[in-house]
C-alpha cells in the first residue's frame, strides 16, 4: 500500500540520481532542458571557450589557508586577519542595489558566504540553509553577505529559485573573490585564474567532479543524501519539501518519508530535494552560469569576521562538500 508507493518513490529518486552522476546527458534523457539548452550542448559538448569570453585576471594577491582542524577544513580562532586585509580592498556589486559595494568593514560580525556558481549544486542547497538562519543571524547583529560567481541576471534567477533574500546576495563575475582567497580552482585548473585545462563543455566539465575526480568528499555527500543522518535537523529539507509539493514525483510533501520516523533527515529526503534542485538548474542552466565558463568547477569558502579578527574560516574542497551551516552560524552568533 502507502509503504509500497512509498518504496517506489524513493527508488526513482536513487535512480534519477545516479543517472545524472554517471552520464552527462541527464537533460537528454529526462527531457528536463528547454530544446535551446540541448542545442547549445550538443554544439560546445567538443567546442573550446569561446574568444569572446576572455578570461580576466586579478591582481589581487594568493591568500594561504590558515592553521586547520582535524577534519582539515575549518580553521576556528582569535587572530589577526590575513583575510580582512585581502579583502578590504576587493568590491562586490549588491543585487538589490546594483551599487559596487566593500565585502569587509572594521567594525561588527560578518558571515560571508563565497558561493559557487549560481547554477551549482552546492551554492543552491546552502543558500536554501543560509537564508532560515538569517532572521535570526541579523536579530543577533551579524551581517550576512552571500557571494556568488557569476552576473547580475544570474543572481536575480538564483534569488528567485532559492527564494533568497536579495538584499543580503551579492555578484561576482569573474570569482575575483576566489581567487584572492586561493579557493580551490576545481578539476582541470591550477589555480582561480586558470583557463579550464580541456575544451569540453560546462556539462562535461563537471561530470568528473561528480563522481569524485578532483573533488574530494562528493561522492560521500551524495551517499549521504540517500542514507540520511540521525542526528541532523531536517528543517530546512522540510521546508523545501512543503514548498515545492505538487503532489508528482519528485515535489512531493514531507509526510512521503513519516514511514521512516521524523524528526531527523530521513533517508532519501535529502536525495529528493536535490533532485528538485538539479531539475531547477537544469532548466535553467543557460541563465544560471557565468558568461566565463571555466567558473564551472571553482569552489568557494565561508568566512566569519568579527572585525578584522577571523573567527572561522571553511574551504570548500569539491561539489556538495561547503561548510556546514550550523557551524558557521555558530561562530557568528558565539563571537
Amino acid at each position: 500500500g502507502a509503504m509500497g508507493g512509498h518504496n517506489a518513490a524513493v527508488h526513482q529518486v536513487l535512480a534519477a540520481t545516479t543517472v545524472f552522476l554517471l552520464t552527462a546527458s541527464v537533460a537528454n534523457a529526462f527531457s528536463l532542458v528547454p530544446s535551446h539548452v540541448h542545442s547549445s550542448f550538443s554544439k560546445q559538448t567538443f567546442g573550446v571557450r569561446s574568444s569572446s569570453e576572455p578570461l580576466r585576471v586579478c591582481q589581487q594577491p594568493k591568500l594561504r589557508t590558515g592553521p586547520r582542524t582535524s577534519n582539515g577544513h575549518a580553521v576556528l580562532s582569535l587572530r589577526a586577519s590575513s583575510e580582512f586585509d585581502t579583502l578590504k580592498d576587493l568590491t562586490v556589486t549588491s543585487l538589490s542595489s546594483g551599487s559596487s559595494v566593500p565585502i569587509v568593514k572594521k567594525d561588527g560580525v560578518q558571515l560571508i558566504a563565497f558561493l559557487t556558481h549560481f547554477g551549482d549544486l552546492s551554492s543552491w542547497e546552502y543558500a536554501q540553509q543560509l537564508r532560515l538562519q538569517i532572521p535570526d543571524l541579523e536579530e543577533k547583529g551579524v551581517e550576512v553577505v552571500a557571494i556568488g560567481i557569476g552576473g547580475e541576471s544570474s543572481a536575480k534567477e538564483f534569488a528567485k529559485n532559492t527564494n533568497f533574500p536579495v538584499k543580503n546576495l551579492y555578484f561576482d563575475p569573474n570569482a575575483d573573490c576566489a581567487a584572492a582567497l586561493g579557493f580551490e580552482p576545481g578539476f582541470g585548473r591550477n589555480s582561480p585564474l586558470d583557463p579550464q585545462s580541456n575544451g569540453l563543455s560546462p556539462y562535461l566539465r563537471l561530470l568528473p567532479m561528480l563522481l569524485g575526480i578532483g573533488s574530494p568528499g562528493t561522492l560521500g555527500k551524495v551517499i549521504y543524501g540517500y542514507f540520511g543522518d540521525r542526528n541532523f535537523n531536517p528543517k530546512w529539507t522540510v521546508e523545501m519539501l512543503k514548498s515545492t509539493a505538487t503532489g508528482s514525483f519528485p515535489y512531493v510533501e514531507p509526510s512521503t518519508f513519516d514511514a521512516l520516523g521524523s524528526g531527523y533527515l530521513r533517508p532519501f529526503e535529502l536525495a529528493t530535494v536535490r533532485l528538485q534542485n538539479m531539475i531547477g538548474i537544469l532548466n535553467q542552466w543557460n541563465e544560471l552560469i557565468p558568461s566565463n565558463q571555466d567558473l564551472v568547477v571553482q569552489q568557494g569558502g565561508t568566512i566569519v569576521l568579527d572585525g578584522e579578527t577571523v573567527l572561522y574560516r571553511f574551504d570548500d574542497k569539491g561539489i556538495l562538500v561547503y561548510a556546514p551551516v550550523a557551524d558557521a552560524v555558530a561562530a557568528a552568533l558565539n563571537a
